[in-house]
């Protein structure tokens, strides 16, 4: 008799580019928003703390308001709290140790040390190390081709926004 497993996928490629798009697009806003403060031009290590505390705030406000952020609505992930209401502290809590133990709070190159065994975690639990933490978990919806190529899209425009600061500077400057 043949016994058929059902493989049970946790869309860990889904979260992690929902987080890269929601990180990348948080702190371009924060660095249009603070380009004349005190913090951009004095100490780059405040500014990034600083803007990584922004960057944290921000999807959890989204979390606890919404359930979910903008690159994880656009990818069809939902995050849910079972036993609790996901309020401003559980999802802050959630989003911060989702930045420290699974991204080490984005130093790069070095973020995608934690990002792979957060990965094997995920694979081999059902639950990634912060979920676990708060209590939470993710749910995701069926997304359709377009969506992916959609979000792509996206996030090539984002980037291309981030990589053209510069030159949206200068253009400032001459008006």
């Amino acid at each position: 008799m043949l016994h058929l497993t059902a493989t049970v996928n946790y869309h860990s490629w889904r979260r992690f580019w929902a987080r890269m798009f929601d990180y990348f697009l948080i702190g371009f806003l924060f660095l249009l928003l603070s380009r004349n403060s005190i913090f951009a031009l004095h100490n780059i290590f405040l500014y990034s703390a600083l803007q990584l505390i922004v960057v944290i705030s921000v999807e959890a406000l989204l979390l606890a308001r919404t359930g979910t952020t903008i690159g994880k609505n656009f990818l069809g992930l939902r995050v849910v709290s079972p036993t609790a209401p996901l309020d401003f502290n559980l999802a802050w809590k959630r989003t911060f140790w989702a930045y420290v133990k699974g991204l080490w709070l984005g130093i790069p190159l070095m973020m995608f040390v934690p990002a792979w065994f957060s990965r094997q975690v995920l694979r081999d639990s059902g639950s990634t190390i912060w979920d676990q933490a708060c209590g939470t978990h993710v749910e995701a919806e069926e997304v359709g081709k377009l969506r992916y190529v959609l979000f792509g899209v996206a996030f090539f425009l984002l980037f291309a926004a981030i990589g053209n600061y510069e030159v949206f500077l200068q253009g400032l400057a001459q008006n």
